[in-house]
């Protein structure tokens, strides 16, 4: 493609300036050069449309928190918007996209990937589950617009999770490792701490595909659970992060998560927490495990 043709426009959404060329039968968005949180790229420019966007013409943008791309868009190019590391949504069209690889490569923050025409699918969770797709399971497969929500996609979508909560905790430490610890600081990369950030990870899709069953497998749903009730830091999380959230707290008891003998110690755990979690947990505990302890009494000795 020559350069020598490239033209910018301002963003019309925060500022900044779009580089774009001919390209085909249209025009190819090329770059984006400022410091805007939100970027639109117009269906449009010079009467011709916008088919495409070039191999890393978003590559590092470290201000983008939103990317909303037309209706016109065919075609997205390798890395186009890798490590915008602070991307959290990003919107596309309703359509077949011919892409290259790796589009969301380090893009840490993204939450949703909305189809637009397909408003009503983003309470359902579709969104987040299209974003950690690729993000998350590794798939780019399932960056397939059209087939999103459908019976094939939901079911690819939770083998790839089941494959990813069954892999081992430890797995891509070595990888990481053999880089050189002095390329990797932080908790995420020792050697005790790895797993337990790994298991972290997976337990947030864990929870979130729970809280969003759109189209879940009963035989999934209860896999689901039990990675749940056998995780160490299925109550961390809900502690560390989602404290003031009472589905989370409904989720991990319907999962079995409750015991009589870790009971008083999670209702501990809660102390200075909303008066509403805590008499849902011991409402539980009276309807549940006190229940259990007095019928107890009648087992006969056989």
């Amino acid at each position: 493609m020559d350069d020598t043709q490239m033209q910018t426009i301002e963003n019309p959404v925060g500022g900044g300036q779009i580089a774009y060329a001919p390209y085909k039968n249209g025009i190819v968005i090329k770059r984006y050069r400022g410091i805007a949180a939100a970027v639109e790229i117009p269906p449009y420019i010079d009467e011709k449309p916008v088919i495409a966007i070039e191999k890393k013409a978003f590559l590092s943008c470290k201000t983008i928190k939103e990317i909303s791309l037309p209706d016109t868009i065919e075609e997205i190019g390798d890395w186009a918007f890798a490590h915008a590391e602070r991307l959290r949504t990003i919107t596309i069209p309703n359509r077949a996209l011919t892409r290259g690889k790796e589009l969301f490569l380090g893009c840490v923050r993204l939450k949703e990937i909305c189809i637009r025409t397909q408003e009503e699918f983003r309470a359902l969770g579709l969104a987040r589950m299209l974003a950690m797709a690729v993000t998350v399971l590794h798939d780019y497969f399932l960056f397939d617009p059209p087939e999103m929500g459908s019976d094939t996609w939901i079911a690819r979508w939770d083998a790839k999770l089941a494959d990813l909560i069954r892999l081992d905790d430890l797995d891509g430490f070595e990888e990481l490792w053999t880089c050189g610890e002095e390329d990797y600081e932080g908790k995420d990369y020792d050697i005790k701490s790895y797993p337990v950030e790994k298991r972290k990870m997976k337990l947030r899709v864990v929870y979130f595909r729970l809280l969003h069953p759109y189209k879940l497998a009963s035989k999934t749903e209860q896999e689901l659970k039990e990675y749940l009730k056998v995780s160490r830091e299925a109550w961390d999380i809900i502690m560390e992060e989602h404290a003031d959230d009472l589905e989370y707290y409904r989720l991990f008891a319907d999962a079995g998560c409750i015991t009589e003998e870790n009971f008083d110690r999670l209702l501990t755990d809660l102390a200075g927490k909303d008066a509403e979690i805590k008499a849902y947990m011991l409402k539980y505990k009276d309807e549940h495990l006190t229940a259990a302890d007095a019928f107890s009494a009648f087992e006969l000795d056989w």
